[in-house]
């Protein structure tokens, strides 16, 4: 067993705590891949596990990669890679429990499952180094969650065949978390700039991002609005949901509000009120 003080670097250094905040998202795949109902608790339980497996590989994976970025970069440079305080084997084992992780819970769930998990590594293992080469990285985050909630509808569902509310559903995620990273990339335009790294930020500067944002959000909104209407119109519920969705993604453009906050908690309000949409249609 580790120690504590091992395991405390372990969980540091994954963040397996902001898995928390991607399974309203997850939950409303299972929700909808199971006939409007949630599926039995062993399933859930089995797609938070995936879910975490998934996040520390991810995770992990991208703070090995990134390790001398962040040490360039002032507010990441105490990191446990570029600190020092963690060793590059003991990530490397973190990385390889994550998928081992994922992988068994994919087979538990079921065939299809199974057969497709290869498919969200692939983002996963290569999201962080898409900003060595294009300030379009972003989006690369945004497909890795957009993922996630058609996995569960797999995992509830037992097969791929997704219908397009679904696939709407998971649009919605992939434009909403594309344009909070962009949100969260303002605060390292400086050493982005100065280190060759590639975002829209350092590209655009912080008014020409917040304008990409801002449109790729509105999309977002737009595509959810559009899973209402074909979910039947949606009664009071859903349009309260709706516009809790557009009040937190309007947030993220005050001034007045730092950019951390912006990102968290404001953006993940912003997916957990859609992600409440679908369900209560």
């Amino acid at each position: 067993m580790p120690s504590e003080s091992t395991l405390k670097k372990i969980l540091n250094f994954t963040k397996v705590e902001h898995t928390a905040f991607s399974l309203p998202l997850i939950f409303t795949g299972a929700w909808m891949g199971a006939g409007d109902r949630f599926p039995s608790a062993r399933v859930m339980l089995l797609i938070v596990v995936a879910a975490v497996g998934a996040r520390v590989f991810g995770m992990s994976m991208n703070r090995v990669l990134d390790r001398r970025i962040d040490l360039l970069n002032p507010r990441t440079a105490g990191r446990e890679l570029p600190s020092g305080k963690m060793s590059l084997a003991l990530a490397i084992a973190v990385t390889l429990s994550g998928v081992l992780v994922y992988l068994l819970a994919c087979a538990a769930l079921n065939d299809w499952c199974l057969i497709l998990s290869p498919i969200p590594l692939v983002p996963l293992l290569g999201y962080s180094l898409l900003k060595r080469f294009t300030p379009l990285c972003h989006f690369g985050i945004g497909l890795c969650l957009a993922l996630a909630p058609l996995g569960a509808f797999v995992a509830a569902a037992g097969h791929p065949r997704f219908p397009v509310t679904v696939l709407l559903f998971s649009g919605f995620v992939f434009f909403w978390l594309s344009g909070a990273d962009i949100i969260y990339a303002m605060m390292d335009i400086e050493s982005d700039r100065r280190n060759h790294i590639h975002s829209l930020p350092a590209r655009l500067g912080a008014g020409g991002a917040q304008r990409v944002a801002g449109a790729v959000h509105l999309l977002c909104w737009m595509i959810l609005v559009g899973v209402v209407w074909l979910m039947g119109g949606g009664g009071p519920l859903a349009w309260t949901a709706l516009f809790i969705t557009a009040v937190f993604l309007l947030m993220m453009y005050i001034p007045a509000i730092p950019v951390p906050k912006r990102f968290f908690p404001i953006s993940t309000l912003a997916g957990i009120a859609g992600a409440l949409v679908p369900m209560v249609a």
